[in-house]
């Protein structure tokens, strides 16, 4: 937290660390910095509470009762919770705070550059697969950031962002456009199925059906070839991307009417030594590339898909004997009730 940061402090939360912590504001800054990167879990509670009651007063007897049934805080007011609290979690200039796992009695300032966290993740990612699968052949790091979520002050506005490899990128946008193309070969939808919704303790059943008018096992092979195909296009970017080295980040713009949203793409490994958490902003701005030929390469995989769907829908239709179906194991799956309120 750099020394001037503290000065970015809403009213509201340095009333809420005098309740909790008074001593707080005469440590030294980096001392300040290493508490709110980890802050202690009575610390945390203490101080959700005290805040919650600054920002919001009496809203929150209405709102706690909402919580209870079921309902969430208004956008509005959480996007302002994580406005007021972020000078005092985030770390460096910009107030950087990574909404994402950083292992086991770790915080972001064990990590000095984006590669650092990043291919640390890897390597333990990697090592879990090699554990399920002892015959897992370890594939080399070319950078793996794929839709990770983090918050910040870009020009001193709080700023939602969403950091990927540009490999991931153009995956994601694979990935989106396959079930529209999909949809146009073989029109299908989803039904549910004959234990749907079955509760077991705080879960229910997921069982939701495929329905394509008697075209279901045409449907499931080209979902399959599909998705072998967008998976290997994934890994042969990561390399193609790697090997070109181009050292940039893309800035994409991705704002909403009630939040700033802003999706950083970088290019490859090199790329990610080059920025620090601490100076994310300064760092990205060094390196930024047009987003030009980013774009292209999202159209180009984009025709590559569509040819590839198109070529496959008429191999299955001309030679997919339709009493064969894939061997899969038959699975059971339980969703926790509330596992989708932070998607509503």
């Amino acid at each position: 937290m750099a020394g001037d940061i503290i000065k970015r402090w809403w009213p509201e939360l340095r009333r809420a660390m005098m309740r909790v912590r008074p001593e707080f504001f005469s440590w030294p800054p980096q001392n300040r910095e290493r508490y709110g990167a980890n802050l202690p879990e009575k610390d945390k509670r203490r101080l959700e509470q005290a805040l919650m009651k600054e920002l919001f007063g009496e809203k929150m007897r209405s709102w706690k009762r909402d919580i209870d049934g079921g309902k969430r805080i208004p956008l509005r007011e959480l996007n302002r919770w994580n406005d007021a609290i972020l000078p005092l979690v985030g770390i460096g200039e910009d107030c950087f705070y990574l909404n994402e796992w950083l292992g086991e009695n770790k915080t972001i300032l064990d990590f000095p550059t984006l590669r650092d966290y990043d291919e640390d993740d890897y390597r333990y990612q990697e090592n879990a697969r090699k554990q399920d699968d002892p015959s897992y052949v370890s594939k080399p790091y070319r950078g793996s950031l794929y839709l990770s979520w983090a918050r910040l002050f870009v020009d001193l506005k709080f700023t939602y962002a969403t950091l990927s490899m540009a490999a991931g990128y153009l995956y994601a946008h694979l990935d989106e456009v396959a079930a529209d193309l999909i949809e146009a070969r073989i029109p299908h939808r989803y039904v549910p199925g004959k234990n749907h919704g079955k509760a077991k303790g705080k879960s229910f059943q997921w069982d939701m059906r495929l329905v394509a008018d008697g075209q279901e096992n045409l449907l499931d092979e080209l979902q399959q070839r599909v998705f072998e195909y967008t998976s290997g296009r994934y890994d042969a970017l990561l390399t193609d991307w790697d090997r070109k080295n181009r050292r940039g980040v893309y800035w994409v713009n991705t704002s909403e009417q009630q939040e700033r949203n802003a999706h950083f793409i970088f290019t490859d490994k090199d790329a990610l030594s080059a920025v620090r958490f601490r100076s994310f902003v300064r760092d990205c701005r060094s390196i930024e590339r047009g987003a030009d030929e980013l774009n292209e390469a999202v159209r180009e995989e984009q025709t590559k898909l569509k040819d590839f769907i198109l070529q496959h829908h008429q191999d299955l239709v001309q030679n997919l004997d339709p009493r064969v179906k894939r061997l899969r194991h038959r699975r059971k799956i339980f969703v926790r009730k509330d596992a989708f309120d932070d998607f509503e």
